[in-house]
């Protein structure tokens, strides 16, 4: 058995593994470069992403028009973002009406408060399927309205069919 400079016995976790068999370096040696074919498709694909992700990228984001009118986007020699920047309000609320759009927004809270929470397996429990089905319950009362002093809204104006 290996011994320390004390002469003691060396334990287990004394010794520790090579660096090129644990982390990141580890996983891409067992993972992507273990044989010759795995080694070849690795840099198959390497070669393939280098070839399109720095073009998409320029188009996408470096040559891209962000805020201008039509014409604009036309002459334009990336992306044309714009049509979402001006159109943001409708992609999001579709026909839902403008003095209402709140509802749908508090909706969305709701519901991204319930997934966050319930993301976690230790908050699981029969209070949590009351917060949903409470969740949901809400949810629907402020989309489509009709009590409690909302104004009833038709499922043709929320923009999901």
């Amino acid at each position: 058995m290996p011994m320390l400079e004390s002469d003691q016995p060396l334990s287990p976790d004394d010794v520790k593994p090579p660096a090129t068999q644990v982390g990141i370096i580890g996983w891409v040696r067992a993972n992507c470069f273990d044989g010759w074919f795995n080694s070849a498709l690795t840099l198959l694909a390497l070669g393939f992403l280098g070839s399109i992700v720095p073009p998409l990228v320029k188009w996408a984001f470096l040559n891209a028009v962000w805020f201008s009118p039509s014409g604009a986007c036309q002459q334009a020699v990336g992306a044309c973002w714009s049509i979402v920047t001006q159109n943001f309000r409708f992609i999001i609320f579709g026909f839902y009406p403008y003095e209402q759009q709140w509802r749908p927004l508090a909706a969305l809270l709701i519901l991204l408060g319930l997934l966050i929470y319930s993301h976690d397996r230790r908050w699981w429990s029969k209070w949590l399927g009351y917060a949903w089905i409470i969740g949901l319950m809400a949810i629907t009362v402020l989309m489509r309205g009709g009590i409690w002093g909302l104004p009833p809204v038709e499922s043709e104006k929320w923009g999901w069919v």
